[in-house]
């Protein structure tokens, strides 16, 4: 194809695209100036009929079939109804004058209009509204459009008995004052068809004509472009005659010929280029074999700097691990965890989606250290890590990482503590799984040396930007959380909230004072008794030290236990409670009351040899049998396997004292310690006794826990009943001891006191509750 060819062609196909958009350009137009003509239109013939508001306020359906004739003048309006203000069909016509109902109902057309708005709508196949656009028109589905407009009145519609002439009078009225109420509905169907067809001349006319013009100037643009470019065909045509060898122009040679001075030109170009292209090819020769003996000398270069160039990254790998990361367990160290949260926090300020910060710490970590030697500590913390990474890969769905290189959301910020990063949360509850997650994963036995140890991690969790957009703030949050969080027996993970921190400095001050309260006198014991459910007796009371402190009130064990532990204390409350508990008893029994057992906990910190021979002593002196006192152990004391705390235990059974196993359940702990000590009683925690009438789960453990205490003969005993629900599942299932609010909250001794004075105080609240369930009961019913 020739240049012109080219040009003319390309110019062609623009000007063809230009007119397609102008043609839809004023297609679209005319079309919305032809629906706004026939609003405009059908807005003015109702105007024009005061009478319309009459038929409409009489409901005068011949009177109305009249009217919409005449609005049914314009062609591209099919069918019109007429609806009163409740949307009631009143008359339906269209261009034959016979009844129809093809109109959808008017309430789903005037679902997003307000009452006086007019509106324009079209349905899809879905009965979907949809704007009416010219574009739209050419693929619907349905040609219909719906043109639903109110009729306005200035007469009050709810006013009876109404004339003509009422209705006349105030539309020829022209006080702007008057309010105007809607009196009813018009419902037109406009047919895009119709309407298309319409608009069709004047777009006709516009494609025609710019055709006409394209083709007008395509044509001058042909002629012209073509005479400018004949000297360069003329050109082109002497060029390849001297490619071919030919010397003559087509005038015939003549030397004076402008053409002629080109060719030869042209011909000692093409000389000159010959001779160089010879001189260029030699030289090329010289080059490749100078560049193939460079290139030789390069290749073993080569090859020495890349065998310099890994030594030196391996070495570098090697010291940034070193810097960076945890020599043990291959974890990021504090720094690299550092950098990197500082990171994910920008991150996170950028897509406004929460950040949590988990802070892990294992409990009596030291213990294991103490035990079996520190490799066998160092083993457990490299499976820790492992289960931490691991269990995070199985979480992505809860989370996302920003960065792609593996672990470095997991870190070891040294000794026995651990954090975990989880960047773009959907949610702040999604860490809570997360952590759980973490918790279920880390208290799942592991074998280490032959033995098998179970940990009880604490997990303190930190949320940005709730708690902090700096990357120590969130440590310092999380480990204040997880710290609580060792603190509480009910709970091994927390989230960091405001209180926490006054809490901290709190637990400064009450550390201070901690130490005074035996001084002071401020230490007291509340009893919560243990009911006999079989004849409503108390059998036992259970011991609960209270801190009555006159700035702090009264202050729970929760609060201060965990500090007394920390501070070395523990030993000197843990006596007082002893001695305090015992005397009590002795009181009781001097007064003739009759209270079986009295049970106390005890620490893990009073597991000392002095402490069985100081026990035997408090005995004598309180002149009580053994077997009125009852020792609570943890299992954290049971599942070490220390041959000195069996030793230790033996020793308490040898001095008759009743051995029970407080919080069953609460440590995960593998129930094979059950059978190796001498225990008498296993007592159910609180958090498996909630709702367990309600609750499948809670009811299965329930039921499995009292079968196992059974095959090993062991008491159960529930504590924390304080439903009539949760009594009577427990009662139906064989235990008979409980304890908990239903029956009583810890009282003082004096209100202990008169619970014993009566025998078998809580019979009556016992035959009451019997008597509801049976009057409950779908035989009774």
């Amino acid at each position: 194809m020739h240049i012109v060819s080219k040009i003319v062609t390309l110019f062609v196909l623009l000007g063809l695209v230009l007119i397609c958009l102008a043609t839809g350009y004023v297609a679209q137009r005319e079309y919305h100036l032809a629906l706004e003509k026939l609003v405009s239109e059908v807005a003015a013939r109702v105007l024009d009929r005061p009478e319309l508001q009459l038929y409409i306020y009489r409901q005068d359906k011949s009177g109305l079939q009249h009217t919409l004739g005449s609005i049914l003048k314009s062609n591209t309006v099919s069918v019109a109804s007429a609806y009163s203000n409740l949307g009631k069909t009143l008359a339906s016509r269209d261009h034959v004058g016979a009844t129809t109902s093809h109109l959808p109902p008017l309430k789903s057309l005037r679902t997003n209009l307000s009452v006086t708005e007019t509106g324009l709508i079209a349905l899809d196949r879905a009965q979907k509204q949809y704007e009416p656009g010219f574009w739209s028109s050419l693929v619907a589905s349905d040609p219909a459009i719906y043109l639903t407009m109110p009729v306005f009145s200035k007469v009050n519609p709810a006013s009876k008995g109404l004339e003509f002439e009422e209705f006349a009078e105030t539309a020829i009225q022209s006080d702007g004052n008057n309010s105007l109420a809607v009196i009813g509905y018009l419902q037109l169907s406009i047919d895009r068809n119709l309407l298309l067809r319409d608009i069709r001349p004047a777009v006709g006319r516009v494609f025609l004509g710019s055709l006409i013009l394209l083709l007008l100037f395509a044509t001058a643009l042909y002629w012209i472009t073509r005479h400018m470019l004949s000297p360069l065909k003329e050109l082109s045509q002497l060029a390849r005659q001297i490619a071919a060898g030919e010397g003559n122009s087509e005038e015939g040679g003549n030397p004076g010929d402008d053409f002629q001075d080109i060719a030869n030109a042209m011909h000692g170009v093409l000389k000159g280029s010959t001779s160089h292209k010879h001189e260029i090819e030699l030289e090329t020769k010289l080059l490749m074999m100078k560049a193939d003996e460079r290139a030789s000398q390069l290749s073993l270069r080569e090859q020495e700097l890349s065998q310099a160039t890994e030594e030196i990254n391996v070495t570098r790998e090697q010291l940034h691990r070193l810097a960076n990361y945890d020599r043990l367990t291959s974890l990021p160290n504090r720094q690299l965890f550092t950098e990197q949260l500082e990171l994910l926090l920008r991150v996170c300020a950028r897509s406004a989606k929460p950040l949590a910060l988990l802070f892990i710490n294992l409990k009596n970590f030291h213990r294991i250290n103490e035990s079996l030697g520190r490799s066998a500590g160092d083993m457990l913390l490299q499976e820790v890590g492992k289960r931490l990474v691991g269990c995070l890969r199985n979480s992505d769905v809860l989370t996302h990482y920003v960065t792609s290189e593996e672990g470095l959301n997991v870190s070891r910020l040294g000794g026995d503590e651990f954090a975990v990063v989880l960047s773009q949360l959907d949610s702040i509850d999604s860490a809570g799984l997360v952590a759980q997650r973490v918790f279920d994963r880390l208290v799942e036995p592991m074998t280490v040396q032959g033995h098998e140890l179970v940990v009880n991690p604490s997990i303190g969790i930190a949320v940005a930007p709730r708690n902090g957009m700096d990357a120590e703030d969130l440590l310092r949050a999380s480990c204040t959380a997880m710290h609580h969080a060792k603190l509480t027996s009910s709970n091994a993970v927390l989230f960091y909230t405001d209180d926490m921190q006054d809490t901290g400095q709190d637990d400064l001050k009450m550390e201070s004072e901690l130490r005074k309260a035996l001084e002071r006198n401020e230490l007291c014991l509340h009893y919560q008794p243990q009911v006999d459910t079989t004849d409503g007796s108390i059998i036992g009371a259970e011991a609960l030290l209270r801190w009555e402190h006159a700035e702090f009130g009264l202050v729970s064990p929760a609060r201060f236990i965990g500090l007394a532990e920390k501070m070395g204390i523990i030993w000197e409350l843990g006596d007082w409670v002893l001695v305090e508990a015992c005397r009590q008893m002795r009181e009781f029994k001097e007064q003739g009351l009759d209270l079986p057992r009295i049970a106390i906990n005890i620490s893990p910190q009073q597991f000392k040899p002095t402490f069985v021979a100081r026990l035997k002593e408090v005995l004598q002196l309180a002149d009580l049998a053994p077997s009125m006192l009852e020792l609570g152990l943890s299992e954290a004391i049971l599942m070490d396997n220390d041959s000195n705390v069996l030793k230790f235990l033996q020793e308490l059974k040898e001095t008759g004292v009743y051995l029970s196993l407080e919080n069953f359940g609460t440590n995960h702990a593998p129930i094979t310690y059950l059978s190796r000590h001498p225990l008498d009683e296993i007592k159910i925690d609180r958090s498996f006794v909630l709702d367990c009438d309600k609750r499948k789960d809670a009811a299965k453990l329930v039921k499995a826990i009292i079968a196992m205490a059974r095959s090993l003969n062991l008491r159960t005993v529930a504590e924390g009943v304080e439903t009539e629900g949760e009594y009577r599942f427990l009662a139906e299932n064989g235990i008979s001891i409980m304890r908990g609010y239903l029956f009583s909250k810890p009282v003082p001794a004096a209100a202990l006191q008169q619970l014993l004075v009566v025998p078998w105080h809580f019979m009556s609240q016992i035959q009451r509750m019997a008597l509801v369930a049976e009057l409950n009961s779908p035989s009774t019913a």
